[in-house]
Formats: structure tokens, C-alpha cells, sequence
């Protein structure tokens, strides 16, 4: 990359916003990055789904599957729960990623979902959620040449995001016959973007009339959803259930240091489908879809496009499989996910295949008081010149009947 710039800077303040322009396009082409996707990088981030490690090892979008749960995507699903529940998913990964020939590695760590529920009365159940919408943590640097009027200057250019958006969720969950459930939750999205580009360089003669500079912003984001959701058990061979999820704008706002204008994003009508069949004790299949139409937000994404998203899951589930005479359900999928925001050079896409498996830790009376639910994951992602593969494992605690 070779910039052209006068043999001094006097404005620091301009030869910023000049370096965070560049600087986002280096990252993009980075040759060292620290996140778990360089996708992250990409308009709004990569949506992340808040779901618990069961749904992850069926290769999931958490919706329609059999029992009860705790998913903000499936609201009905919390109908069932007759006792105080609590669950924390934690979510590490490792992702190695290629582009122009260059490959670099990253871990990192993200909690997806933390959530409780309460049965009131005759109410139904009441359910709190915090969990992730969208990952935009990212970093990235790059060697750059400065041509001045002295002559070529080698410099460093250090771009970072950190943050993204999240959302809280209350809700309510009630059986509305004996085989039918129905949900409704609102939201309230929530969480911060810091952006920073730190430019170093080489050879500042002894009056420094050449000088390091940084550019930064910080926005703080708010909006609001509702989703409502329904679900049948047919008999006891099968359950469907399906969800929308409807969203106002999502708000970026600036800090008052920040040299930008807000901005508003008319995020899409979200919609999930899914269902499970028992085709033998111990033995069931699951599938779900999910479908967003993402390209309202094209405006303001900078070099960067908005598509419409699809995802597909199926998994199965083995539900007699023991660990020590413990129960201990054997799961196993497959998924394949669109992601919504690409560069122009090609449309990114994900895929996983996942297993994993549940133990229950106390027992009583059928239910679980306390249980660890572990999936592992190996997916690809490619869009363009951009290719990953990851490791991705999920861990989600629950305890009851406290």
C-alpha cells in the first residue's frame, strides 16, 4: 500500500481521518489479525446466534427441538418449565485465516447466552436473557510505504475495533392447550463500538517534522425488538415451532469526541422455523431454518455490501447414551449459514459440522437440577479472497430448583 503525503503534517486532526480510511482498508488486506473472524471486520460484524451448546452440537439455530428451553429464538420453548432455571454458555474458538496468500491465527473467547426463567403463577414463565447479536471485534496491522518528498518512508498501520451489540430480553412463555405454546419477549439492544487506527513511523528526522498519529471513534448503540413465537407437540413423536423477531432501528450514536455523525440501521424482520421428530425411544431428528433479508442496512456500510442471509441446520440425537450410568445424549449436525455483510469480492458463507453430547450432574423426580451440555465444532468460512477454518466449542451450565 503507497500513500502520497506533503514532506511535513500540520494537522494532525486531518491526517487522522485520512488514517482511518486507509487504515480500514489495510485491515481488510491485513497481514496479522486478532479476532475470531476477519469477517468481524466486514459492515456490521457477523450476526451470533444465542444459543446454549445443545443447539450448537445439532448444528441448531435453537428453535423446535424437543423438551423444554431457554432460547431467546424460540420463546414458546420456556412454556414447559416447571422450576427455577438458570444456564450460562461460555464460547472459546480458534480460527486460522488466509487472504492474498497470508495466513494468520486467533483465539478468543465470547459468553453467547446467560439466561433464567421463573414460573409465576398462573401467569406461565417468565424469562430474562442476555446474549450476542452481532461480533465486530477485530484487529488487524499492516506494513505500509509512505512516498514524502525526502523520499520513502516504511510505516505501521494498527487497526482495531473492539465491541458489538447485545441484547436483553424479558419474556413471557405459557401453554395455551395441551399441546400448544406460545412466547412473546421484548428486547432492548444494547453495547459499544470503540474504532482506532494508530499509525507508526520509521525514520522521524531529529525536528519530527514527520509524526505518529492515531484516529479513533466511539459509538454507543440502542434499539429495540419484540419476538413472538409459537409451538405444537404432536403427541410424542414430534414438535414444530417457529418465531419472528421484529426490530426497530438499531442506533449508533457517537461520543462527543467523536468526529462522526450518528447513524441508523433499519435492521430486517427475522424468522425462524423448526422441528424435531421422535422416530424411536432415543432416537430423533432435528431441523430448523432462519431467513433475514439484510439489505436495508446497505446504506453507510462504507466498502461493504448487505445480502439477504439464510441459514440450515439438521442434527441427530441419541438420547439413551450413557457416561458412567449417567444419561448422556449423543448429538451430532450439520449447518450452513449465509452471512449477511461481504466485500465485493465475493459472498461469505459458513459451515459446520458439529457433535457433542449433555450429562446430567443431580436428578429428581425427571427433572434436572444440575447438567453441562459440551459441543465441538469445525467450520469453514469463504467469500471472496477470504478463507477461514475454525474450531469453535461451546459449554453451557444449567441448575434448577433453586
Amino acid at each position: 500500500m503507497t500513500l502520497t503525503l506533503p514532506g511535513s503534517l500540520r494537522s494532525r486532526r486531518s491526517a487522522g481521518r485520512v488514517a482511518l480510511f486507509f487504515g480500514c482498508v489495510a485491515a481488510v488486506g491485513s497481514s496479522s489479525l486478532e479476532a475470531q473472524s476477519l469477517f468481524n471486520g466486514v459492515g456490521l460484524g457477523v450476526p451470533t446466534d444465542p444459543v446454549d451448546a445443545r443447539s450448537r452440537a445439532l448444528g441448531n439455530i435453537g428453535i423446535g427441538l424437543w423438551g423444554t428451553a431457554l432460547l431467546p429464538g424460540d420463546p414458546a420453548a420456556a412454556a414447559g418449565i416447571t422450576v427455577p432455571t438458570a444456564l450460562f454458555t461460555a464460547q472459546p474458538s480458534w480460527v486460522e485465516s488466509t487472504r492474498d496468500g497470508t495466513t494468520a491465527e486467533a483465539r478468543s473467547t465470547r459468553f453467547p447466552l446467560l439466561g433464567i426463567a421463573y414460573p409465576a403463577w398462573n401467569l406461565g414463565t417468565l424469562t430474562f436473557s442476555f446474549g450476542s447479536f452481532l461480533d465486530q471485534r477485530f484487529s488487524a496491522e499492516r506494513a505500509v510505504s509512505l512516498e514524502l518528498q525526502d523520499g520513502p518512508l516504511d510505516a505501521t498501520d494498527e487497526f482495531r475495533s473492539e465491541g458489538g451489540v447485545s441484547e436483553i430480553r424479558l419474556g413471557l412463555a405459557r401453554p395455551l392447550t395441551g399441546s400448544v405454546a406460545a412466547g412473546l419477549q421484548v428486547g432492548r439492544y444494547n453495547g459499544t463500538l470503540t474504532r482506532t487506527l494508530t499509525r507508526s513511523l520509521d525514520g522521524i528526522d531529529a525536528e519530527g517534522s514527520v509524526l505518529d498519529f492515531s484516529a479513533s471513534g466511539r459509538w454507543a448503540y440502542s434499539g429495540t425488538s419484540v419476538t413472538a413465537g409459537a409451538s405444537m407437540n404432536i403427541g410424542t413423536v414430534g414438535r414444530v415451532a417457529g418465531s419472528v423477531t421484529w426490530s426497530g432501528d438499531l442506533e449508533a450514536t457517537p461520543s462527543e469526541s467523536t468526529e462522526a455523525s450518528g447513524r441508523a440501521y433499519d435492521l430486517p424482520l427475522q424468522i425462524r422455523l423448526g422441528g424435531t421428530a421422535v422416530l424411536a425411544p432415543g432416537f430423533a431428528v432435528t431441523a430448523s431454518f432462519g431467513s433475514a433479508d439484510w439489505t436495508s442496512v446497505s446504506a453507510g456500510l462504507g466498502n461493504a455490501t448487505a445480502q439477504s442471509a439464510r441459514t440450515y441446520g439438521a442434527g441427530v440425537e441419541l438420547g439413551r447414551a450413557q457416561i458412567l450410568g449417567r444419561n448422556a445424549p449423543l448429538r451430532f449436525g450439520y449447518r450452513r449459514s449465509d452471512l449477511p455483510f461481504a466485500l465485493a469480492d465475493g459472498s461469505p458463507r459458513e459451515i459446520v459440522w458439529s457433535g457433542g453430547f449433555g450429562l446430567g450432574l443431580s436428578e429428581t423426580a425427571s427433572v434436572i437440577l444440575a447438567g453441562v451440555d459440551l459441543a465441538l465444532e469445525r467450520g469453514t468460512r469463504s467469500g471472496g479472497l477470504i478463507d477461514e477454518s475454525f474450531w469453535r466449542a461451546a459449554l453451557t451450565l444449567r441448575v434448577a430448583g433453586f
